[in-house]
């Protein structure tokens, strides 16, 4: 074969990439107009993880660069361009290139690159720094990034690769498996129903039901829109510190950072508010599919970030090495994971770090939790040993002792705390999965929650 057929062939085949590339964003529906929950889910976790000030999902098409979720394009200036179109001409596009090779592209330092010195992104808006991933579709189609930018050189790391592609990923996976489950849904809600279906008469404990069902669903909606005003102070509030309109004396700055870090506490307080509203008490039914049990923890963990660091505390994970994927009920299992260390949380002394471990042991998944501190050494704080709800607490062991779910609620509602509630819901979540929670260790060596799961496949058999 010639150079010149080698090169129609090369044409051809991108030609063909690139046609199937389009309709699989058609079929999946994703060029249409409406916000993704997940996508929005994705950048702001891949900000905060990452640290970058500004990160952006979009989806490429023959012509454009669509951004489908975005998180601090009003850093690049208040009402800018970017931030109202939402689009970029793919020419000027960065994550173009991405899209072409299937290939991550971190750029540390734009004005010294030089494909990407005179770009639109560089030249008029001041991006400094650039990490792209490619979102791949289980056709292996690439749709479009996940990228973040800065404004200042930066030199990103292996590790920032590794959590870019990770949200990435978990992103683009999630869509496909929620599309396909809507398209099935859908099927099932127009199939014929037969003409009894519908009781003449509703009973009383259904309108009471359903009573409370427009109740959940008001208080979702209401914690909803507390976050349009509260991401309007957060965006002021970093706009004011960094001086755009004039500078701050010390005290004024002082300020602005204690309202900035309330603000971010009441929005992470009113995102736990809907997740914990997302959990039906009725509903003990798991959604069980394949889940990044890694990614899964990561955003539990950066839900509770901020109550962390309002308290001088830190919050740790690590996991061990194999695979990561395990099937769980996700919301669920987040849940349980948020109120354990939550609980930790509240009874740990300031400067503590709390530690999150993932094992696998005897067909189980682990989730081992306790805190370290430099003068008080390792193990759960002694308030959370005193809190009562373990069977035989009182006679430690270093045998595992199970926590008892039915003593929280036999206690006097005025002597109830958050902690102990959210160590019970911990427990209750677990024995959902047909796990429990357990209290591990001595007095000499310190003690540990463990949460057990077993493996689906057992659960299911069971069932």
């Amino acid at each position: 074969m010639t150079g010149s057929e080698d090169s129609v062939s090369l044409s051809e085949h991108l030609k063909d990439a690139e046609q199937q590339r389009l309709a699989t964003l058609t079929a999946l529906g994703l060029l249409e107009s409406e916000s993704v929950p997940i996508f929005e889910e994705a950048t702001q976790t891949a900000a905060r993880l990452l640290d970058a000030p500004i990160c952006i999902f979009s989806l490429i098409d023959r012509d454009r660069q669509w951004f489908k979720s975005a998180v601090g394009l009003s850093r690049i200036g208040l009402k800018n361009e970017l931030a109202l179109s939402r689009q970029l001409p793919r020419q000027d596009s960065f994550c173009a290139h991405v899209i072409e090779t299937k290939q991550v592209l971190a750029i540390a330092d734009t004005r010294q690159h030089a494909v990407f010195a005179d770009r639109v992104l560089t030249q008029r808006y001041g991006i400094r720094a650039y990490l792209g991933v490619p979102l791949i579709a289980a056709d292996n189609s690439c749709l479009g990034t996940l990228a973040v930018f800065t404004l200042s050189p930066r030199e990103f790391t292996s590790r920032d690769i590794e959590l870019l592609e990770l949200v990435a990923h978990w992103s683009i996976s999630e869509f496909e498996r929620d599309f396909l489950w809507r398209c099935g849904a859908y099927q099932l809600l127009n199939a014929p129903k037969p003409l009894d279906a519908v009781p003449a008469i509703e009973p009383v404990d259904a309108t009471f039901s359903s009573v409370s069902a427009v109740k959940a669903n008001l208080l979702h909606h209401m914690t909803q829109e507390l976050r349009t005003p509260l991401t309007s102070i957060l965006g002021m509030t970093s706009i004011l510190h960094r001086e755009i309109y004039g500078p701050l004396t010390d005290k004024q700055k002082k300020y602005m950072d204690i309202v900035h870090q309330s603000g971010q506490t009441l929005l992470s307080l009113v995102n736990e508010i809907t997740n914990l509203g997302a959990i039906d008490q009725r509903d003990r039914r798991l959604d069980l599919n394949p889940v990044d049990v890694e990614m899964l923890c990561q955003q539990a963990l950066i839900a509770i970030e901020q109550t962390a660091q309002c308290s001088a505390q830190q919050v740790r994970l690590t996991i061990e090495p194999g695979s990561r994927i395990w099937l769980l009920d996700k919301v669920k299992v987040r849940q349980m994971i948020y109120q354990l260390i939550f609980s930790v949380l509240q009874a740990a002394t300031e400067g503590s770090t709390i530690r999150l471990h993932i094992s696998r042991k005897h067909q189980q998944l682990q989730f081992i939790v306790w805190t370290s501190h430099p003068w008080l050494g390792e193990g759960l704080p002694a308030l959370m040993l005193t809190a009562g709800a373990f069977t035989n607490a009182g006679e430690m062991t270093d045998d595992p002792t199970e926590f008892d779910v039915n003593v929280v609620p036999q206690l006097q509602s005025d002597r109830i705390t958050r902690q102990q509630l959210s160590l019970q819901l911990s427990a209750q979540l677990a024995e959902l999965h047909g796990g429990q929670l357990m209290l591990q260790g001595s007095a000499e060596e310190g003690y540990r929650y463990v949460v057990s799961l077993p493996e689906a496949i057992e659960m299911l058999e069971e069932a």
